[in-house]
């Protein structure tokens, strides 16, 4: 038996085409969805293998700075249902996650007198790509 190891995040980066906005994230994660769907069927294999189709989304929460014209709130604005790059540090000697994602709005505002976040979550397009620390 091996002994499990204790992954927790931060200090890290989450980059969004060429902006970095970790020092706002407060929880971003790669979520999988697996759809599964029965193989064609022939004469000679009347039931083949199930076929499983995964794809994953870029979430997480981030504190919001609408009052910042190059924070992470107006850079979901402005690249609304856009493709970019992104790139995720969970550690900084840690694995780096990458790819392409469909970049969408967030919510902007929340309750008067309390630190405002939003949360977003970005389709990922494409293969996902784990670089490991060197």
């Amino acid at each position: 038996m091996t002994t499990p190891t204790d992954s927790r995040m931060g200090p890290g980066t989450l980059t969004l085409g060429t902006d970095e906005f970790g020092p706002q994230i407060s929880n971003v994660r790669l979520s999988a969805d697996n759809a599964t769907e029965d193989g064609t069927k022939t004469l000679g294999d009347p039931t083949p293998a199930v076929m499983v189709t995964t794809t994953w989304t870029l979430a997480g929460t981030a504190i919001q700075d609408w009052t910042d014209v190059a924070g992470f709130v107006e850079y979901c604005r402005l690249n609304n249902n856009t493709t970019d790059t992104f790139s995720w540090v969970p550690v900084t000697d840690g694995p780096t996650f990458s790819g392409s994602c469909v970049v969408t709005a967030v919510e902007i505002g929340g309750d008067v007198g309390t630190q405002l976040t939003t949360d977003f979550e970005f389709v990922v397009t494409g293969a996902l790509v784990r670089t490991e620390h060197v």
